[in-house]
Parts: structure tokens; C-alpha cells; sequence
């Protein structure tokens, strides 16, 4: 795995979620595959306006689309349930940390405080 091209790839998709360029459409279809919703629009709308806050699940279900691997991790980020994508079972791939105080963009080995529980 090409390390420093996975990094580009997630800075660029925050990027994109930050500047509102991702679709919506199939990020929502994307997303209830992974869990599914009644009220998907109001979700989407309050994700949409709170980013990077309650967008873990959202950006990582689309991560895993680009990559066409990973598992989605349902672990924690210091004491906080977090929702992120791990590579090779030993990488994160993780934008939306700083919604906890941690790094906007992080890919590195899994470490604290990110945790698979």
C-alpha cells in the first residue's frame, strides 16, 4: 500500500466534504447500505451542516467506495464512539477526528486513540 498516495486521496475527499462537492445522492444511497435510516434527508441535512461533526459514518462509507477495501471500524476515538476506515486491518484512514480535537486528516497505523472498541 502506497501510504503517501492513500493520505492525498483522504485530503482530497475532506476537502470535498468541507467544500460540499461530495454527491448527495449516492453518498446517501452509500450510506443506507451501511445503515439504514427512516429519515435519511433530515440526517444528511443536519450531517451537511455540522461537518466534520456527525459525518464519522458518512465519510468513511464513501472512503471505502474510493478504496474499494477496508473494513469500516464502529471503535472509538479517546472515549468517543467513532466510525473510521481500516486499511490492511492495520491502517486508519480517518478525516473527521478534529471533531474530538484530533487531526483532520489522519492515515497511520492504528494507534491511541483510535481503538477497534
Amino acid at each position: 500500500m502506497n501510504l503517501p498516495n492513500v493520505e492525498q486521496i483522504a485530503m482530497e475527499v475532506r476537502a470535498d466534504f468541507e467544500a460540499r462537492k461530495i454527491d448527495e445522492a449516492e453518498l446517501k444511497q452509500l450510506y443506507q447500505r451501511y445503515n439504514p435510516l427512516e429519515d435519511i434527508d433530515s440526517f444528511m441535512k443536519s450531517a451537511k451542516e455540522m461537518f466534520p461533526n456527525l459525518n464519522c459514518g458518512l465519510t468513511t462509507v464513501y472512503l471505502r467506495k474510493l478504496f474499494s477495501d477496508g473494513r469500516i471500524i464502529n471503535g472509538k476515538y479517546r472515549d468517543n464512539n467513532h466510525t473510521f476506515l481500516l486499511l490492511e486491518d492495520s491502517i486508519v484512514v480517518d478525516i473527521t477526528s478534529d471533531q474530538y480535537g484530533g487531526p483532520k486528516v489522519y492515515v497511520g497505523p492504528l494507534q491511541g486513540p483510535w481503538s477497534l472498541e
